[in-house]
């Protein structure tokens, strides 16, 4: 069964290059570790390194959460997407960066839910919940304050 993807749209106001550059190299500044993490108050950063997207914890485990397909600075960046689930069952996220007058629209869609079986709607229905914040409020915050 075909899970539909959820698709989110940002305005920031900053230039693609800053608007990728805040996303990927700053990731650890901005994400909400406490509410959106393999360790939760146990999380200790998170950041893009040799070609993955990965947390740490207070114990020194690193929990990766995808690996990256795409990596085009200042225009897209796509991985594959497994916190806390097998890579087999990983399902996809892009973020694009497109220019927009003196900002950049920032557009995240995530697919592949069918992936997980007959977890996918209730996985796709978590997430409808939280990209928006993450995404649309705090992302766009740290951008707003950064630029």
């Amino acid at each position: 069964m075909a899970v539909p993807p959820i698709e989110i749209d940002t305005l920031v106001p900053c230039a693609p290059d800053a608007a990728f550059e805040y996303f990927t190299r700053d990731i650890g500044r901005w994400w909400p570790l406490a509410r959106y993490s393999c360790g939760m108050e146990n999380s200790t950063g998170v950041f893009f390194e040799d070609g993955k997207l990965i947390e740490t914890d207070r114990s020194g485990k690193r929990h990766v959460w995808g690996s990256v397909t795409a990596w085009k600075p200042g225009r897209r960046v796509a991985l594959t997407w497994h916190p806390g689930l097998p890579a087999e069952t990983a399902m996809n996220v892009e973020v694009t960066f497109d220019a927009a007058g003196d900002s950049t629209r920032v557009k995240l869609v995530h697919t592949g839910f069918e992936r997980l079986g007959d977890q996918g709607a209730s996985t796709r229905a978590q997430y409808a919940g939280g990209w928006p914040a993450v995404i649309g409020q705090v992302y766009r915050g740290y951008c707003e304050k950064a630029a």
